[in-house]
């Protein structure tokens, strides 16, 4: 008999994103303050809750996998690239120094919370519903990039619409590799480093110009062709 988790695995994935964000806010409230920012409490947070569910649903990651897909995650460098040449032709200088620590906090966070919930319990789950490889990592992605409309609060709906395409390519992407390798650890590393990549730049507003706009619709376009072309390989797979 399917347990819930498995009969409704999307609704799981939903319902767990968000009990989680609400236990990372536990620590988050009790460390932050005083020399420690907000963003770096709500990211140990993160980490904390992250790490908590993967003993939880330790069932889901197999370890010994770890850092067997490298050679796969190589196209997360053309994002990270983006995101450096991006910033830099806005204006935007790199943080200070003393600011790295936060920095790698901050982008590792997202990393291994996203991931473990997203990557490792919800394709988990979808695959143990008897769904096919296919559906299994489009529904995934499409969550994840359901999730980032939660980032609704000060921005306005075209930033809004893109971000969540983004996190959706990102999605497909990462959610590709993980199911063909089983391997947590890489994805958690190109998540990191993707969002690693924006955290070293100090904050300030951005702008893209008509030729930016379309090196980001190039870099998508490239990263959701990679994906696709990872797919067909999937796609004759079934749970």
């Amino acid at each position: 008999m399917k347990s819930f988790s498995t009969k409704y695995p999307i609704v799981f994935g939903f319902v767990l994103f968000f009990v989680a964000i609400f236990a990372a806010a536990i620590p988050a409230a009790v460390i932050g303050g005083g020399a420690i920012s907000v963003d770096v409490a709500g990211a140990i947070g993160r980490i904390l809750v992250g790490l908590v569910l993967i003993v939880v649903f330790h069932s889901c990651f197999h370890w010994s996998r770890s850092f067997s897909a490298l050679g796969l995650a190589l196209p997360a460098l053309g994002v990270v690239a983006w995101n450096v040449i991006y910033h830099l032709m806005s204006g935007c200088g790199f943080v200070s120094p003393s600011l790295l620590p936060n920095a790698v906090l901050c982008a590792l966070a997202p990393g291994i919370f996203e991931e473990v919930i997203f990557r490792g319990i919800l394709i988990d789950r979808l695959q143990r519903s008897g769904e096919g490889s296919r559906y299994v990592l489009i529904a995934s992605a499409l969550l994840f990039g359901v999730i980032h409309l939660t980032n609704a609060l000060g921005m306005d709906l075209p930033s809004l619409l893109v971000q969540a395409l983004y996190s959706t390519v990102i999605g497909l992407f990462l959610g590709a590799i993980y199911i063909r390798s089983s391997d947590i650890a890489t994805v958690i590393l190109a998540h990191t480093a993707i969002d690693f990549s924006n955290q070293i730049f100090a904050t300030q507003p951005t702008s893209a110009s008509i030729p930016m706009i379309v090196v980001f619709v190039a870099v998508l376009a490239a990263l959701l062709a990679y994906s696709l072309w990872l797919m067909r390989g999937l796609s004759q797979e079934t749970s």
